[in-house]
């Protein structure tokens, strides 16, 4: 468990370059996906799973050391990465989660239909 907690801790504390760069990337990202969600402010949701999943994205990135974070090249390059892959990640994740709920949610029944009016002659 502490295993665990030790790499939760390293997803969720990253430097504030990593950290800005990845909020600006999922802002953007958020801001057009906002279009097309059915209730556009659902966004204030959908914005915080897209940081998570950058920044485990990153992080994965990070642990299997793909790069060198000492170069600002490879750096910048890895968290445009992470980021754009995090935010694939976190928009199928809603979509699935989405998805769940009408298939399994509370299905209203439709209201009945009008009744005619009568007019009278």
């Amino acid at each position: 468990m502490s295993n665990f907690i030790s790499h939760v801790a390293s997803i969720v504390s990253p430097d504030w370059a990593t950290l800005a760069v990845v909020a600006v990337l999922c802002g953007i990202a958020a801001y057009v996906v906002k279009e097309y969600l059915a209730h556009p402010p659902m966004i204030v949701f959908v914005y915080p799973v897209m940081i998570f999943f950058a920044l485990a994205t990153y992080y994965l990135f990070a642990a299997t050391e793909q790069f060198n974070p000492k170069k600002i090249d490879q750096w910048l390059m890895w968290t445009i990465l992470g980021s754009i892959s995090g935010t694939v990640i976190g928009i199928v994740a809603i979509s699935l989660l989405a998805a769940l709920r009408e298939k399994f949610g509370h299905r209203r029944t439709p209201p009945p239909p009008p009744k005619p009016t009568r007019v009278a002659r």
